[in-house]
């Protein structure tokens, strides 16, 4: 099962040697472990989750919602979860933002 390590890893702006020096590991294992030769431990795994701020399910592509019966894509997944970060006031904001955004 594939990890979707790249994408939440590009989400922080972080590269390959950047995340390996987080997680006490080597560029190459992490190259390995985008491209799907290779997995990682366990435990690189819990830290992984840790360094991402995300469970592990999130990890490996499970609880995706669905929109109009199909996935949403890691676009959308992960502006959704930069929305859920925001407290009312800045929700607002950029709900209002989007509608004139949208309307032109």
């Amino acid at each position: 099962m594939k990890l979707n390590i790249k994408e939440f890893r590009e989400e922080m702006q972080l590269t390959q040697k950047e995340l390996a020096e987080k997680i006490g590991n080597v560029q190459r294992n992490v190259s390995n472990w985008e491209n799907g030769t290779s997995e990682p431990d366990c435990e690189t795994i819990l830290k992984l989750s840790e360094i991402f701020d995300i469970s592990i399910d999130e990890l490996f592509g499970r609880n995706m919602p669905i929109l109009n019966n199909s996935p949403i894509s890691s676009v959308e997944y992960t502006l959704l979860r930069y929305i859920r970060k925001l407290n009312e006031p800045q929700r607002f904001t950029l709900m209002q933002f989007l509608r004139e955004f949208i309307s032109e």
